[in-house]
């Protein structure tokens, strides 16, 4: 009975301390805010704000309403919250003359009213908080006189015309520019909106002349930026554009990137209003007017108040978080101060939960060590698997990396072989034994397409191969590629027919795997079709997709070996051949996402069928190219080789040093080109440096594997030395990787030309590369002669060899005064030998340095002479010339009279 009381007594006093706790809780406010939008970044940066500040008060509750820019509905919201009797009222205004009596209703009303942002036509209101607009205006004005030139056209984008802001901002600006009579001014209404900004703008005629923008806010300044990178990319980036807020998610991110070259700070003021609305509720007086501080924002300043706003960020989620938690941790205090009795009950079934957790977890844990055990069983076999998996792998690979390196070393013999015979061929047309000839040609082209064809597959197996469609008739496409055995039928008296049912069909392929798939299936045919049969090309069409059938009446193929046609390194019994054409062709048809069948019976003939997708929305993955339509070739029996002869026949006064490891192909390589240029030859990246570095070399052609130095980091060094940096680069490689490939020209080299080539490609490539050298060479000479010395071309990036000469014509221009200047002392300016420095502007500009800096003089006291402003003996002298007779002397020379007769 005793223990009974003494609960209950407990009971009471807890009940008793929660009712005075809860009776001494403070009273809870309410903020009403009337945004009048809040799908911009700055209003949703016065939310935030106005949520952080408020979270310094316990007893502090906000109510949003957002009237999506619509005055009526700002009006009804605001009602809704003079119904509901909020404590403070904050009213943003949408349009000040529409909003401004429902202000005065609230304030009458009783309820302490905030203006912010938007000011109203009425005083009756408690206080207004925001920066004064008029100052802003006059800030940007004052910022964009320092930017102006004369006659200047600057285009203002307003925000609302009606609104307050707009109207001051404008008359700052204008008032701020009052002294500059000289300017134009070109008027955008974008009301506060960057959509509708870009609408505006787009609607503007063009062309139109404009140097400065004056945005009313950022994100229309933003919208004015990218409609000028749009429609004149000349001027768009650097167009001097301005906007108003400076607020992180917009304004600050696009002047720190550089999209505005400023914004001035327009503050939110969210802060504040919390602030002076507690200052009310605690019934303290406030001012009738709280102006927020501004300023210019540049790039620099931004980036800091971005770091800054994060950090802000930062801190407040901290905060918010650490509130939380007390909030719950005091909610979790009074329920417990409230239901001491439901903790006991709790705590008693807690420890009766205990007991039977104990035990469940004992049988848990028992049943986990057998788990354990079994899942350690069959990890080890897991990886046991693995392993076996990666050997596996790795034997292949270095199977196929066998392959593919003695692929790599048959090119260069191949090489060889090639272009002894297409010399052989070329010399002997009329000899009996061409057709010996053209058999080992023949084969050898068989033998160069089955490395091909090994290297394909390699690439296929390590996903280096990437689609590269384009769109064309695929109807011609197939009979060009039929076209290629015509010949061979002829010779076998095979019947060799094309049938389509349509004469035209455009698709999208990969023009080279598609040549690759169908010369692989045409060659079957004709190996495994005896002469007199029939083989027959079928493209049919079939609703949205195209089916490319390729029949022949050959021996057939077995039922049961069908279905392994298509692995790789599959070959039918006693069959010669690689194993992976079929292959190949399946891979690649796949690629094209169609498919690729075979039906066939023995002793009658077998019909492969290409299927492919019409259109092109299947290929949209990352390992597709989609390169420009070109036509399909011409016959090469319809091209006009005389052009290609009449290069080959010439001797050009061109020196090109061969670089070349293997004694056989260098010997190949010299005894060919010296028909055509003058050659040097080495055996390796270092001597041909050493060559380039003494001798006058026009063309450097390299192989890319060799000793001591290979040929990429030869031409490495070649193109970082100013004094060889202007001799072009040509790669030999027996390597087909493209990567290889653009690392090649990446490093600076003018041509990269795998192995096996035919002679006359190499030598016309290597005519093109000098010749269109000379043209460019001459070009410069042209402009230099006529005295314009301004090498700036806006289009063309500029190499190391324009850096060179523009850096050459720049120490001439100040120094030439000087009658003491001589080449000696430009060479050591420039940090080359005088040797160096002839060759390298001989080759750049057609002359030498002597007669570059004279023709220079020359040019400038031209010009001089024109003015009719000095003597003759005075243009000699300021021109660095020692005396007024070599002056003469030289000036008739280049313009065949005297200087006074030119004057």
């Amino acid at each position: 009975m005793g223990h009974t009381k003494y609960y209950l007594l407990l009971l009471f006093l807890s009940l008793f301390v929660a009712g005075c706790t809860s009776a001494q809780k403070e009273k809870k406010y309410v903020i009403g805010v009337s945004q009048c939008m809040l799908d911009d970044a700055w209003r949703q940066a016065m939310v935030r704000e106005m949520n952080i500040e408020a979270s310094n008060y316990d007893n502090l509750e906000i109510i949003v309403k957002d009237a999506h820019s619509n005055n009526d509905i700002q009006i009804g919201q605001i009602r809704e919250l003079i119904a509901q009797k909020v404590d403070v009222l904050v009213i943003s205004p949408f349009q000040s003359t529409p909003i401004t009596a429902v202000a005065e209703e609230a304030y009458r009303s009783g309820i302490p009213t905030i203006i912010t942002d938007r000011k109203v036509n009425t005083d009756q209101y408690t206080t207004f908080v925001g920066a004064d607009n008029y100052d802003i205006g006059y800030a940007a004005g004052s910022y964009a006189d320092k930017y102006l030139p004369q006659n200047a056209n600057i285009l203002e984008i307003w925000g609302l015309q009606t609104s307050s802001p707009a109207q001051e901002r404008h008359q700052g600006f204008v008032d701020a520019l009052m002294k500059r009579s000289d300017l134009s001014f070109k008027k955008v209404e974008g009301e506060w909106v960057y959509d509708t900004a870009q609408i505006r703008l787009e609607k503007l005629e063009r062309p139109f002349k404009v140097d400065f923008v004056y945005s009313h806010n950022d994100m229309m300044a933003i919208a004015a930026r990218e409609y000028f990178m749009k429609y004149y990319p000349e001027i768009g980036a650097g167009l001097p554009i301005i906007g108003v807020d400076a607020v992180a998610g917009a304004g600050l991110e696009a002047v720190a990137d550089g999209r505005l070259n400023a914004s001035f700070m327009y503050p939110t003021g969210g802060e504040q209003v919390i602030r002076a609305a507690m200052q009310i509720l605690n019934g303290e007086k406030v001012d009738k007017y709280i102006p927020l501080q501004t300023g210019e924002v540049d790039k620099q300043s931004a980036k800091t108040l971005l770091i800054q706003a994060a950090r802000l960020q930062n801190y407040q989620q901290q905060i918010e978080r650490q509130r939380v938690n007390l909030e719950q941790l005091v909610g979790r205090f009074n329920f417990l101060q409230n239901s001491l009795g439901i903790i006991t009950l709790l705590m008693v079934g807690f420890i009766i939960l205990s007991v039977y957790t104990f035990t469940i977890y004992r049988k848990v844990r028992v049943t986990n060590q057998e788990l354990r055990e079994t899942n350690r069983k069959e990890e080890e076999q897991r990886k046991k698997l693995i392993s076996l998996n990666a050997e596996i792998k790795e034997v292949t690979a270095q199977k196929l990396q066998f392959f593919t390196n003695v692929s790599h070393e048959v090119r260069t013999p191949l090489t060889l072989i090639l272009g002894a015979l297409e010399r052989l061929t070329r010399l002997m047309y009329d000899s009996p034994y061409l057709s010996d000839l053209q058999l080992m040609q023949k084969n050898a082209d068989r033998l160069l397409r089955v490395i091909n064809q090994i290297l394909d597959f390699r690439k296929v197996e390590n996903k280096q191969e990437k689609l590269k469609i384009r769109q064309g008739d695929i109807i011609a496409f197939s009979k060009e590629v039929k076209s290629y055995f015509e010949s061979m039928a002829s010779v076998r008296h095979i019947d060799y027919t094309f049938v389509s049912d349509c004469k035209q069909m455009e698709m999208w392929f990969d023009p080279d795997m598609m040549e690759k798939i169908l010369v692989n299936l045409l060659s079957n045919a004709f190996k495994f079709t005896p002469e007199g049969g029939t083989i027959k090309v079928v493209v049919t069409e079939d609703r949205n997709k195209l089916l490319i059938k390729v029949e022949d009446s050959g021996c057939g193929i077995k039922p049961e070996n069908i279905t392994y046609l298509f692995d790789r390194f599959y070959t039918d019994g006693g069959q010669v051949g690689t194993g992976i054409g079929l292959h190949l062709a399946k891979e690649y048809v796949q690629m094209h996402h169609g498919d690729i069948f075979v039906e066939s019976t023995p002793g009658e003939g077998t019909v492969f069928t290409v299927q492919l997708l019409k259109g092109k929305e299947h290929f949209a993955d990352g390992y597709v190219t989609e390169l420009p339509i070109s036509p399909l070739a011409y016959d090469a029996s319809q091209l006009d080789d005389t052009n290609e002869k009449k290069m080959l026949l010439e001797k050009y006064p061109y020196t090109v040093l061969i670089t070349e490891d293997d004694d056989e192909v260098r010997h190949f390589l010299e005894e060919e080109l010296q028909s055509n240029f003058k050659v040097l030859v080495a055996s390796n990246g270092q001597e041909a440096l050493d060559i380039v570095k003494n001798e006058e070399v026009s063309l450097v052609l390299s192989d890319v594997m060799m000793p001591v130095m290979n040929g990429f980091e030869l031409c490495r060094l070649m193109k970082t030395d100013l004094a060889v940096s202007h001799i072009p680069i040509v790669l030999l490689t027996a390597l087909s990787d493209e990567r290889q490939r653009n690392f090649g020209i990446s490093g600076g080299a003018d041509e990269y030309i795998q192995k096996p080539f035919r002679i006359n490609y190499l030598k016309i490539k290597l005519i093109r590369i000098l010749e269109e050298r000379r043209k460019l060479r001459e070009q410069l000479q042209q402009k230099l002669e006529k005295g314009d010395y301004s090498l700036d071309e806006p289009e063309k990036v500029a190499t190391m060899d324009d850096l060179f000469l523009r850096r050459f014509i720049e120490c001439i221009e100040e120094v030439y005064t000087d009658s003491s200047y001589n080449i000696e002392k430009l060479s050591d300016t420039l940090g080359l030998s005088r040797g160096h420095l002839h060759r390298k502007i001989k080759e750049l500009t057609g002359t030498t340095p002597v007669d570059f800096l004279r023709n220079f003089r020359l040019s400038k006291a031209a010009a001089l002479l024109r003015q009719h402003q000095l003597t003759v003996s005075e243009v000699a002298y300021q021109t660095g010339f020692s005396s007024p007779a070599y002056f003469t002397k030289c000036f008739r020379a280049v313009y065949e009279v005297t200087p006074s007769e030119y004057k």
